[in-house]
């Protein structure tokens, strides 16, 4: 569960550099089968269907944010295409999409959108964060879903 915590821009984007950056080498260092028990103890049967889940809700959260920003009226419609899908439905949407890409296309992908949400979280109005809404999808995206995906090798801060 996200934090209620208020975090700043800076803190954010502290967050990706100690976390996200540091996610695809750590992972890769993992030998095949690593990488697939680790995946399968995440709830996926490849690692890139674990990358792809993590890299698309990055983007569904910047979607979404940049959709607030435009003071759309609230609450969204039940079928607003960025609002009216379960979890699963998303989670299983896009693996479908990605099915078929190569582990290293998945990988340069996940490494791509990761710089465009450092871009995103960098260029946010200074008042962005101040919305409750939107300081709880970056603070999902940085923080608490890589605590949930945490790689197993990842060497605890001291």
């Amino acid at each position: 569960m996200p934090s209620e915590q208020h975090f700043s821009r800076q803190e954010l984007l502290a967050a990706l550099e100690q976390g996200w950056k540091h996610y695809l080498p750590q992972v890769t260092k993992l030998s095949e089968e690593e990488q697939m028990r680790f995946a399968q103890e995440q709830g996926y049967p490849r690692v890139q269907d674990l990358l792809v889940h993590i890299f698309t809700w990055w983007e569904r959260s910047m979607q979404r944010t940049s959709w607030l920003l435009s003071n759309p009226p609230l609450p969204p419609a039940q079928d607003h295409p960025l609002f009216g899908k379960s979890i699963d439905e998303w989670n299983a949407e896009a693996i479908a999409h990605y099915q078929h890409w190569t582990q290293a296309d998945v990988e340069a992908k996940f490494a791509t959108t990761l710089e465009t949400l450092e871009s995103f979280l960098k260029d946010l109005p200074e008042t962005a964060l101040d919305q409750e809404r939107i300081q709880f999808w970056m603070c999902v995206e940085t923080m608490d879903h890589y605590e949930e995906h945490r790689p197993p090798n990842e060497l605890l801060p001291m």
